[in-house]
């Protein structure tokens, strides 16, 4: 009996460093001035477990990481993908996204229903508050890169410290103020102070997702 519990133990040992080295390898392979790839090591995810503690009733190991989810969650909100049913399919078949969300087994990622039941959990108060923070901090390395976001999922707007307008993502004709003003009774507003800047998000009242941003130095 001890000989075959020595065995579990070494082939779950075994198998560990296998899945270790094989996302260390692909982690490699992903170009240090991967767009998605300096946003999502330029935010700060600390400040998650402590909020979603008490969602979790019992000792449990989890599957999944409440911050590995946020992280694929976020893919959402930068236009990597649509929908949870994209998500779970672009984590399954690339290990780049399985890799810079932390999912470490890939040949176990989440389906798209495991995101859905994680917001119900969380709650929608809850989640929505921790993916607008997540979004604001995204901003300082988008507006870095203006071009890696498309204008139809998150315009962002530079200014200086004088308040002049340094520079956007749109081709031509600024559509801060159409997004902004023609919309005022959708939008909402939330203010956030991150790395020394100050970032307001623009965020769709219905869909809680952020529409634009402007940063200004602190």
């Amino acid at each position: 009996m001890e000989n075959i519990l020595e065995i579990r133990i070494d082939e779950e040992k075994n198998e560990r460093q296998q899945f270790s080295f094989s996302t260390y390898e692909a982690y490699k392979k992903i170009k240090k001035n991967d767009p998605l790839k300096m946003i999502l090591e330029s935010i700060e995810w600390s400040f998650i477990n402590p909020l979603v503690k008490d969602r979790y009733y019992n000792n449990k190991t989890l599957i999944y990481t409440p911050v590995s989810l946020f992280k694929a969650q976020l893919l959402i909100y930068l236009g990597e993908v649509s929908s949870n049913r994209e998500l779970a399919e672009v984590l399954r078949y690339n290990t780049k996204y399985c890799v810079l969300c932390g999912f470490h087994h890939f040949l176990k990622t989440p389906a798209h229903s495991t995101f859905s039941a994680f917001r119900k959990r969380i709650g929608s108060d809850l989640f929505n508050k921790i993916m607008h923070r997540l979004a604001a901090q995204s901003v300082p390395m988008i507006s870095k890169k203006l071009n890696y976001i498309s204008p139809q999922t998150l315009h962002v707007t530079v200014y200086s410290k004088e308040g002049d307008r340094v520079k956007c993502n749109c081709k031509g004709k600024c559509k801060m103020e159409k997004i902004v003003v023609e919309n005022s009774r959708e939008i909402g507003k939330k203010n956030f102070v991150f790395n020394n800047y100050r970032i307001r998000l623009f965020i769709d009242r219905k869909s809680n997702k952020p529409i634009a941003a402007e940063i200004r130095p602190k």
